[in-house]
């Protein structure tokens, strides 16, 4: 089950529809450009406290989430271009 879980959340047609949906939003609400999300990343791990990405009361931990996901985010703007 779990790996249908990760299989979904890496699946290209889900990310693309989920885009489409949000940019869809993003125009009924005249959003500007700068505004708009341009891609998606679909993580299959919840954030938690054993990997250092939030605290014990479920407060997100910025820097550590930047620094975990800095290849991701990387990648993503890598694609954009």
């Amino acid at each position: 089950m779990e790996t249908d879980f990760i299989k979904l959340c890496n699946d290209e047609n889900l990310k693309k529809h989920i885009l489409s949906e949000l940019n869809s939003i993003a125009k009924t609400k005249k959003l500007k450009g700068f505004e708009v999300i341009k891609a998606v990343h679909l993580e299959h791990q919840p954030f938690d406290v054993e990997r250092d990405l939030i605290t014990p009361t479920f407060k997100k931990k910025r820097p550590q989430l930047l620094k975990y996901y800095k290849e991701t985010v990387d990648n993503m703007y890598k694609t954009l271009k």
